[in-house]
């Protein structure tokens, strides 16, 4: 009989501990929810705001060009010039909600043609030359700088490389190698 008892009173503590945890966790999730709520209806629309750089590049002719045919001619003075060019046309386009500064560079991988003996220009998609120079020996060559590209602007190109007509006899120009990537860097900002 002491033993029914017993159980009897544990079990009566067993509910009023069940009844204590219960009110507990009701109070604390109320409280949190509140809390969610109270937080959530005093920010402002546009409390937060993040902004991104994205660069979508369209190499339509290919990223490498690799071992083109040259014959030697002098600069192409219009975008329709293209007789004894290798041409590549790309778009640039800042895809980001962030304005861009872009520079637009070769990367040298393979380079076997005399010193500045290639040559580039540079067109934009309305025809206007950008850019002119020559290939050196150096790893990477900068062919525009500074190129401005607001939120949501595609700018198109078209690079031309020759090998530049020198009066005088290239046949040691020919057969040889060239092999190199075309690159864009991006810095963006807030305007």
């Amino acid at each position: 009989m002491k033993l029914a008892k017993k159980k009897k009173e544990m079990s009566s503590k067993d509910i009023f501990y069940l009844v204590i945890l219960i009110i507990s966790l009701i109070i604390m999730v109320s409280s949190v929810t509140i809390a969610y709520f109270a937080l959530v209806a005093s920010q402002n629309k546009d409390d937060t705001k993040i902004y991104t750089g994205s660069l979508v590049i369209n190499f339509i002719d290919g990223q490498i060009i690799n071992n083109p045919k040259f014959i030697p001619r002098n600069e192409p003075n219009t975008i329709d010039d293209i007789e004894n060019c290798y041409v590549s046309n790309f778009e640039v386009e800042s895809a980001g909600s962030l304005d861009q500064t872009i520079d637009i560079y070769m990367e040298i991988i393979n380079n076997e043609f005399d010193r500045n003996a290639i040559k580039y220009v540079l067109f934009d998609e309305f025809g206007n030359k950008l850019t002119t120079g020559a290939i050196a020996d150096a790893s990477q060559v900068y062919i525009s700088s500074g190129e401005h590209l607001a939120s949501g602007e595609t700018k198109k190109y078209t690079l031309m490389l020759y090998l530049e007509e020198t009066g005088v006899n290239q046949d040691d120009q020919q057969g040889k190698k060239l092999k190199i990537n075309l690159g864009v860097d991006a810095i963006q900002s807030i305007e």
